[in-house]
């Protein structure tokens, strides 16, 4: 059998699979495995996570509680992730954490567990949409300002210049949806480059002037206000999760690779080791280039990362090429998530689970993607960003609650299969935990719980109006409106997936015997037209639009 015939079996494997879950082919498969990771690496970049975010870490457990927090959090997130690329593996579906929590919660609840974890899911994609697109707007209007020192930013300007890469980023989704696999491997090349030079040249440039290796290793004085150091440093901990954000973006694209079962858990971890390994040494790279930490936290720009390239660099010119390539890449994680957003948006609607589900779960025949989703997306983070004119701390709260719905999402599947037990719920799968499953879970769900009480705490003493955490008020206020929401308008009609689960197991154990084995995918055993029978009698929906 030639090459050819394998990818075509793999494919007919894929479409049974798929059908089975409860859903039509809808989506190219696209990507390939390297693709599809190239994008996973783009969008986490614990590298640029990790800059983006090293001014309040220094502010909150100085140099090495910043750098030893990398480690704790990079470890917790592949722990979680390890949870999910299982799952992924399980049920290899575009709804991911919605499509989670349906198979593995109770009759009874199936539907309210899906519809909540889909919610938390769409939310904490479209916050941290917003989150990486007032980042790159303040690294533009930055730039600007230090070559034109009368100009001063306003927060008008912010926010067009956030609403235009929120909108650059869905049009290159929609008009270059075809090229989206080149162009992230393309982007995570340049990332992988842009981190080796900038390392290098603050390691080499700064030798002369750098900071010892005392204040590197071991300088835990907090300037947050907060007097124990132990919190302090559970408080960069958290901080430190920001860089790790993102792991579940190649679930969401499974249905646009073949063999997801296997290559999904894949996309899911390797990008976030390579992310682990590369953040510290950057990391290490920026607290060795500091000289004066006093001008990095009160730097005028309110960007302690370009404070820093300036003192490794002691040039300006040399600073804002290395934050023009920083900006760069982190416009490629933008449209990664924007592209991961669609997916969601339209993976959770083919169920009907959001308002005017009918128009965001199609999909565009022309560019053979959730064109509505994207935009609908574009829109609402677009809206989300006017915060910026009302109160600056009140979007960075939002900006922290997308962390926290983001990894609640992650583990709400996880603990259900805790409560219910693994053994029972779980079907084969290629990825398996086996034996370290229940300690895997375990782990991940106690992680999450504990940062979603730690970010309700203020970073910073005395509490002001300003310094106040507001993340338990934006996450009680989503969450209340999701509710009732469903109280309102889905309790008793949305019912989820439409599965069969007995046609599941059995076209999952051919799938599995057909790939592990040379088998030919055979048997239309409770099948009607190639399409698997719903529960009441009827076939499938057909959900090619």
């Amino acid at each position: 059998m030639n090459q050819d015939d394998d990818s075509l079996d793999a494919s007919r494997v894929d479409h049974l699979e798929l059908e089975a879950a409860g859903y039509s082919q809808a989506m190219p498969r696209q990507f390939s495995t390297w693709a599809l990771g190239a994008l996973s690496f783009t969008l986490t970049c614990t590298w640029i996570g990790t800059g983006a975010s090293i001014g309040i870490g220094l502010t909150e457990a100085s140099a090495a509680g910043s750098l030893w927090s990398l480690v704790i959090a990079g470890f917790m997130t592949l722990v979680v992730s390890a949870g999910m690329a299982e799952l992924s593996s399980a049920y290899p579906v575009a709804g991911a954490q919605y499509y989670w929590s349906f198979m593995v919660a109770s009759d009874k609840y199936r539907p309210f567990a899906s519809y909540i974890n889909g919610w938390l899911s769409v939310l904490g994609w479209w916050l941290a949409s917003g989150s990486v697109a007032n980042f790159v707007s303040s690294l533009i209007l930055t730039v600007a300002a230090i070559w034109h020192p009368t100009y001063t930013p306003k927060a008008w300007q912010q926010y067009l210049t956030y609403a235009a890469l929120v909108w650059l980023a869905a049009v290159l989704n929609i008009f270059a949806s075809r090229l989206m696999p080149i162009f992230n491997k393309l982007v995570s090349v340049l990332s992988v480059v842009t981190l080796g030079a900038t390392m290098l040249t603050l390691f080499i440039v700064a030798r002369h002037h750098h900071a010892p290796a005392s204040f590197i290793f071991t300088d835990v004085a907090s300037r947050s206000g907060w007097t124990n150091q132990g919190f302090t440093f559970l408080l960069a901990t958290g901080n430190a999760v920001y860089g790790f954000l993102g792991t579940d973006c190649g679930a969401h694209l499974c249905e646009e690779i073949v063999n997801p079962s296997k290559n999904v858990p894949k996309v899911i971890m390797y990008p976030l080791v390579v992310g682990t390994l590369t953040a510290f040494p950057f990391a290490a790279s920026l607290l060795y280039a500091i000289s004066d930490l006093d001008a990095v936290l009160g730097t005028p720009t309110g960007l302690p990362l370009l404070e820093i390239y300036y003192q490794g660099t002691r040039s300006y010119a040399a600073s804002t090429i290395l934050l023009a390539l920083f900006t760069f890449c982190m416009f490629g994680a933008l449209v990664a998530v924007g592209t991961t957003c669609s997916r969601t948006l339209w993976a959770i609607s083919r169920d009907g689970a959001l308002p005017f589900s009918h128009i965001w779960m199609r999909v565009d025949s022309t560019w053979r993607m959730p064109v509505h989703s994207m935009v609908l997306t574009a829109t609402c983070v677009s809206l989300y960003g006017l915060i910026f004119l009302g109160s600056t701390t009140a979007f960075s709260a939002m900006v922290n609650a997308a962390i926290m719905f983001l990894q609640t999402s992650c583990v709400v599947p996880q603990a259900i299969l805790l409560f219910r037990g693994r053994d029972r719920v779980l079907p084969e799968r290629y990825f398996s935990l086996g034996k370290f499953g229940v300690a895997v879970n375990a782990i991940a769900v106690a992680w999450v719980i504990f940062l979603d009480v730690l970010y309700c705490f203020p970073t910073s003493r005395p509490v002001t109006p300003q310094s106040m955490s507001y993340v338990s008020v934006v996450s009680v206020g989503c969450v209340t409106f999701v509710v009732l929401l469903w109280l309102t308008t889905k309790k008793g009609r949305f019912t989820g997936p439409h599965v069969d689960f007995e046609v599941m197991n059995e076209r999952r154990r051919i799938a599995l015997r057909t790939r592990l084995h040379g088998v030919e995918p055979e048997g239309q055993a409770n099948m009607s037209n190639g399409r698997p029978v719903l529960k009441n009698g009827g076939e499938a929906t057909d959900r090619t639009f």
